[in-house]
């Protein structure tokens, strides 16, 4: 597996398949979103790596996600649900599989307090296939395997690329998570997370 960034593109390989990631800005994404196909989420799969991690203490909070991803590719956009949610990092994904290269899009979101890797489809000119239907992935372009070999790559590079920053990371920030009273950031040397099961304390803590 070898990767390179230059440019905010980051270039993967995993197998036999080569993965190209340029970021995007919102209008950029936002345009090209709209002539796309929703591949749906895995939900076991997250369920099952979350807990790998967790019981290997090996996670990612989300103020050391949040870094990692604003120090690897620049500032979070804002294609998100501002209630449920706290940053959106966009990305057109180029798939080459098998002497063959398959149009993309990917969003690192958080939700509800969990990191999700939103996939879509670009659609192509001669393309029929209805938009407004979630659809599983097409295994000759991005299986689900792959979809989900990918992933685990991805969040392990993040997990490297973090090591790297935290020492020399020093800038206080938070960010809110307002339906699941949710706070996470950075204050004197600790990336923090906090969850709040009581909503008057979650606003005390904010004020």
């Amino acid at each position: 597996m070898m990767n390179r960034i230059k440019n905010k593109v980051i270039n993967i390989d995993i197998s036999s398949n080569h993965y190209r990631l340029e970021r995007l800005d919102d209008r950029k994404y936002y345009e090209l979103w709209k002539n796309s196909l929703a591949i749906a989420d895995d939900y076991g799969f997250y369920i099952d790596f979350y807990l790998y991690l967790r019981d290997r203490a090996e996670s990612l909070n989300l103020a050391q996600i949040y870094v990692t991803l604003e120090k690897l590719c620049g500032e979070s956009g804002k294609f998100f649900d501002d209630w449920k949610g706290s940053f959106s990092f966009p990305f057109f994904l180029e798939v080459s599989k098998a002497g063959h290269e398959f149009d993309y899009l990917l969003n690192i979101y958080d939700h509800r307090g969990s990191v999700n890797f939103g996939i879509r489809k670009q659609l192509q000119p001669h393309d029929s296939y209805d938009a407004r239907v979630i659809h599983q992935p097409f295994p000759e372009e991005f299986s689900r395997q792959d979809i989900n070999e990918f992933i685990t790559y991805f969040y392990g590079y993040l997990q490297g690329y973090f090591e790297e920053i935290k020492s020399s990371y020093s800038q206080f920030f938070f960010k809110r998570i307002d339906s699941n009273c949710i706070l996470f950031g950075y204050k004197d040397g600790n990336f923090f997370e906090e969850h709040y099961d009581d909503h008057e304390e979650y606003t005390r803590s904010l004020k």
